[in-house]
């Protein structure tokens, strides 16, 4: 079973006044890179989703992260909302049973919260399941879709991510409680560092 991570970073961080994506944390890694390397902990194969033309910020995260298993992906509609770009990603997939996407500006979701989810996700394949991760009473990032979702989502259109999917398809979300803040922390301005 081939369950793989798109992690979306084709935004244009409007509202952060410059590219988030690049902005160096504590640890003194980008918030790109770690969302990447804290998904590479539990994905085998993974499609990270930039902006049409980002060409040489690829190259540049292709050498900081020396990992063979990312196929890096220019959304041709990334200008029109994440969705878009979302649905233009998974249009490119061939063999994956599932997708676990994940948010490319929420770098303090924690590996154990990943390996959790991948193991719920694996323990309830044959369900069908989309795996939503809860931190109190609000659902957060990553959520796992199984492969029958694919095609709904390939349809979405707008900012919305792939909300409309979730809700048209209530019946078939797991929800996993995990302590873990960082499935609701994403970055859109300077104070949110």
């Amino acid at each position: 079973m081939t369950i793989g991570a798109i992690i979306l970073a084709a935004g244009s961080s409007r509202r952060f006044g410059d590219d988030k994506r690049k902005t160096i944390l504590q640890t003194g890694q980008s918030v790109l890179v770690t969302c990447i390397e804290n998904a590479g902990a539990c994905f085998d194969e993974m499609l990270v989703v930039l902006r049409f033309g980002d060409h040489e910020y690829a190259n540049e995260l292709a050498q900081a992260l020396d990992r063979p298993a990312i196929t890096f992906f220019h959304a041709p509609d990334s200008a029109k909302g994440m969705a878009h770009s979302l649905a233009n990603a998974v249009a490119t997939l061939k063999d994956w049973d599932a997708a676990t996407i994940f948010l490319g500006d929420m770098p303090f979701v924690t590996t154990e919260t990943i390996r959790l989810l991948v193991e719920k996700y694996s323990g309830s394949a044959r369900l069908e399941p989309i795996i939503l991760p809860t931190y109190g009473s609000e659902q957060g990032h990553p959520v796992t879709f199984h492969h029958r979702y694919f095609d709904a989502i390939e349809r979405l259109e707008g900012d919305q991510g792939a909300r409309p999917v979730i809700q048209a398809n209530r019946a078939k979300i797991i929800e996993v409680p995990v302590a873990d803040p960082g499935i609701l922390r994403d970055i859109d301005t300077h104070e949110d560092l």
